[in-house]
């Protein structure tokens, strides 16, 4: 799977940067994807499904148990056997004392014993199963992860730049409104408009200046949430490339929502995590079943440590059920088919809400349309409107609040114009991501 170019690897993990370069979406994203904590959690989460079903399939070769162990003992049936296993039994001995009474026997025993499942009622099959399955739950999880942290940096990517232009758009703002204020100064002077209008003009100047305040907070703040998601340093200054246009929307509602259900990994995860709860039913079902094993043993005995005076070998055949199980076992079966059905009842309300998702975003798409559509006619009205009032100011026909009232008038205008065409790109990604199309390109090899 081709996630990230060699070269950015490099840059990002060498601690270089894109800090230090016009950061575009893709490098952000693809930043995001290699420091988000959120992705190397679920690629972690994945990678421990994986070893998990190595541990399930590892139960069908059985097990090899090693022991050692001291026993010290004075009773005569074990001395008389343990002397035996020891290869060290004497008749004449053996004869000539009183096997009743045998002096205390110390012996090391050194076990080696397999066992070796032949059947299992199908529990093992299961726990494979359902380990594989699990697996690719995390898979399909990691994915959605990724695609969530892609989601989430191109949206702070897109606040950033919207906060950052709304700057720019103040600061215009204010520059035109500090023109004013000269204007209105030297008109003062001259005895051509009252004080108290040049009042108002300063007055709206220091109000310009509070919200260019804000709006550099605003914008330090959107540039550390980029910071957080792509996992750097929120301090970390950036540059940023201009906005490409909005993704392409084509197609009707209908077909966007039946993408979604067939093609959103965080669905595809919960269906697979569906699909191994089913499996439990066969687990519990295994234990109205008998087990079937081989057991193989081969001990040392002597009366040192790992000593090998005697030693011996067994192979046995066992097959054993749990007559006391009927009960807990049905009602361990009944638990693993209720929890299906209410596993079954989830994944339908799951799909139901990716279905209510995408009709969502596809309207609030559609109203971020007709807003900036308004929003351009409106600005276009507002820029006309104080060009008239500069000019019937400056001819002495309208006073300075009039002009001060255009000029609000605009400056609202351009913010509803610039949040709107803004929405636009935001709608737009957002319908993207819940409809399970990918937003990272080096991910299309993938699917």
């Amino acid at each position: 799977m081709r996630w990230i170019p060699l070269s950015l690897l490099i840059t990002l993990t060498t601690g270089g940067g894109l800090a230090a370069q016009v950061l575009t979406v893709d490098d952000a994203i693809a930043s995001a994807l290699v420091a988000n904590p959120a992705v190397q959690a679920a690629a972690a989460r994945a990678e421990a499904g994986t070893s998990r079903i190595k541990q399930a399939k590892g139960h069908r070769w059985g097990r090899l148990d090693l022991a050692e162990t001291f026993n010290y003992s004075d009773n005569p049936a074990e001395v008389f056997a343990l002397t035996l296993n020891q290869r060290r039994f004497d008749f004449e001995e053996f004869f000539t004392s009183d096997p009743n009474t045998p002096a205390a026997l110390s012996t090391w025993i050194t076990s080696l014993d397999l066992t070796l499942p032949i059947y299992t009622g199908g529990q093992i099959g299961a726990r494979v199963e359902q380990a594989e399955t699990m697996a690719g739950a995390g898979h399909e999880t990691w994915r959605h992860t990724s695609e969530r942290v892609a989601f989430d940096t191109a949206t702070a990517f897109v606040n950033l730049a919207k906060a950052r232009e709304h700057v720019e758009l103040l600061g215009k703002a204010r520059t035109t409104t500090a023109e004013h204020v000269k204007l209105a100064e030297a008109y003062a002077d001259q005895g051509i408009i009252l004080a108290a209008d040049l009042l108002d003009a300063k007055v709206y100047l220091s109000e310009m200046d509070d919200l260019l305040q804000q709006a550099e907070n605003g914008a330090r703040l959107a540039e550390a949430a980029l910071n957080f998601h792509m996992g750097a340093d929120q301090a970390t200054p950036r540059t940023l490339a201009p906005l490409p246009p909005p993704a392409s929307i084509s197609g009707e509602l209908d077909n966007w929502v039946g993408v979604a259900v067939e093609q959103r990994h965080d669905l595809a995860a919960a269906r697979q995590q569906l699909a191994a709860g089913r499996l439990e039913t066969k687990v519990a079902r295994s234990g109205y079943l008998p087990e079937v094993a081989v057991v193989g043993r081969y001990g040392l005995y002597d009366d040192t440590i790992f000593g090998s005076n005697g030693h011996s070998g067994t192979i046995m055949a066992v097959a054993k059920i749990n007559l006391f199980g009927a009960i807990p076992d049905s009602k361990a079966h009944k638990a693993a088919e209720l929890d299906t059905v209410s596993y079954e009842a989830d994944i339908r309300r799951f799909e139901e809400g990716v279905r209510l998702e995408v009709r969502q975003s596809w309207q609030d798409l559609e109203t971020a349309r007709a807003r900036h559509s308004t929003a351009r006619d409106v600005l276009a009205a507002a820029n006309e409107a104080l060009r008239v009032r500069e000019q019937r100011f400056k001819q002495g026909l309208d006073k300075m609040v009039d002009v001060l009232d255009a000029e609000t008038a605009l400056r609202e205008a351009e913010t509803r114009e610039l949040v709107a065409r803004y929405d636009v790109v935001l709608s737009t990604t957002r319908l993207h991501f819940v409809s399970g199309a990918t937003l990272i390109p080096s991910m299309e090899e993938s699917r």
